[in-house]
């Protein structure tokens, strides 16, 4: 999946925590991680409409007397105490370090002595920001900012973030130091190398962590994305513009498929009457589970009503080890959901996803005779010849019921009707 940032209107670290909060993402998992590791604080998501359409605000409450980080040194032990993926912990340090380089730059400090304090100020900063000492900007906020975008993109399955030009904006600003030329030093120096082009206005369109975000996350730089938009969600910090951050979820699999195909993308055929349809397998090479988890998580996918299929190749693998390999398929607009369950269930660190096209033979429900029992069934032609196949579960349930083997019902002879 690919998430694009549409920066026309600027970015900060809470309109990009609020618009991935507008996309479905929850976040009480983390602050319940945050809590667990020492750092209790509460991630509020609201409601919001602007002229940018409607879309929501985060609010972050920082427990009083709690850890106050400050500088990369700080980030990084906390980063590596919560319990999160390592991807979202590789994702925020990059962010951090970005941060951290940039108010190294502004200040001419050395990275790992530079504070955050110099380079955050109430823009970047949610609601709760009053429960602070005024002039004494909350940087334990920006590491929710951060970890918090992290955290997200892991969530909605992004694997690639594009970004839009930046807004070039003048004016300034008063901080903690006094009256700040606009764009900040800090933000400046993330900018460079960015595209950008110019804008009137003469309010912070970039703040330093909408920046080091870009910095750290961005995988390109385009006016707009590819593939079939799966949905959009609008995120307003406290001193956002009118347009707020746009976050577009796209579905380059589709796009893909698409080229392939003169079909839609996610076409689906009619089973009564047969044709092509789009499914995408999801696989993995498994060798770190013992028997009975790789069982367990046989069992948990077959059973979850989004997935058509899953199959499992036992081989050996690198070093010799017995390994096997995971095939699972499912319908497009299933894939985040069945590619969250593979991992939770196999925690493998690499999941290929392909786009396939697949012929379906005409088929519809039916009722067949097993044994002087009627059973639910599919019936379906093919050559001509019509065939008629008891459901398993149907079967499954009679042979139980008799107190028989399912090949006692299998093997009886099957009348259609």
């Amino acid at each position: 999946m690919l998430l694009h940032l549409d920066c026309s209107a600027g970015i900060s670290g809470p309109a990009t925590l609020a618009a991935l909060a507008h996309l479905g993402v929850d976040f009480e998992p983390l602050a319940a991680a945050l809590a667990r590791a020492g750092l209790p604080c509460g991630i509020e998501v609201v409601g919001a409409l602007a002229p940018g359409g409607p879309g929501c605000r985060v609010n972050i409450h920082w427990q009083e007397g709690a850890q106050q980080p400050c500088c990369l040194p700080d980030f990084t032990e906390i980063f590596s105490r919560v319990d999160v993926r390592d991807r979202v912990r590789q994702r925020a340090l990059a962010v951090a370090l970005a941060l951290a380089e940039s108010c190294a730059h502004a200040r001419q400090l050395p990275v790992d002595a530079a504070n955050f304090v110099d380079v955050v100020d109430a823009a970047e900063l949610g609601e709760s920001w009053a429960d602070g000492v005024q002039n004494k900007p909350h940087t334990a906020h920006t590491l929710i900012h951060i970890l918090g975008v992290a955290y997200g993109l892991d969530a909605l399955g992004v694997e690639r973030l594009t970004v839009s030009p930046l807004p070039w904006f003048t004016g300034s600003v008063t901080g903690c130091h006094g009256i700040i030329p606009l764009p900040r030093p800090a933000t400046a120096f993330l900018m460079r190398g960015k595209p950008v082009f110019a804008t009137d206005s003469r309010e912070e369109l970039v703040t330093p962590t909408g920046a080091a975000l870009v910095h750290g996350l961005a995988d390109e730089f385009v006016s707009g994305p590819q593939g079939t938009v799966a949905a959009l969600g609008t995120g307003y910090g406290p001193l956002s513009s009118a347009g707020g951050l746009r976050a577009w979820l796209v579905d380059q699999a589709g796009a893909s498929l698409g080229a392939m195909s003169e079909e839609p993308s996610e076409h689906r055929a009619d089973h009564a009457l047969g044709g092509n349809e789009s499914v995408i397998q999801l696989e993995s090479h498994i060798d770190h589970l013992n028997g009975e988890d790789l069982g367990m998580a046989l069992t948990a996918l077959s059973a979850m009503t989004e997935v058509l299929d899953v199959l499992w190749l036992p081989g050996v693998g690198k070093k010799n080890r017995p390994a096997g390999l995971l095939r699972v398929l499912c319908l497009p607009e299933q894939r985040r959901n069945v590619a969250d369950a593979v991992l939770r269930h196999t925690h493998t660190l690499g999941l290929r996803v392909q786009c396939l096209e697949r012929m379906v033979a005409p088929r519809h429900a039916a009722m067949a005779e097993v044994a002087g029992q009627r059973l639910p069934a599919k019936e379906y032609v093919i050559d001509g010849q019509t065939y008629v196949r008891p459901e398993a579960d149907a079967l499954e349930a009679a042979a139980r019921q008799r107190g028989v083997g399912v090949p006692a019902l299998r093997n009886a002879r099957v009348k259609g009707g």
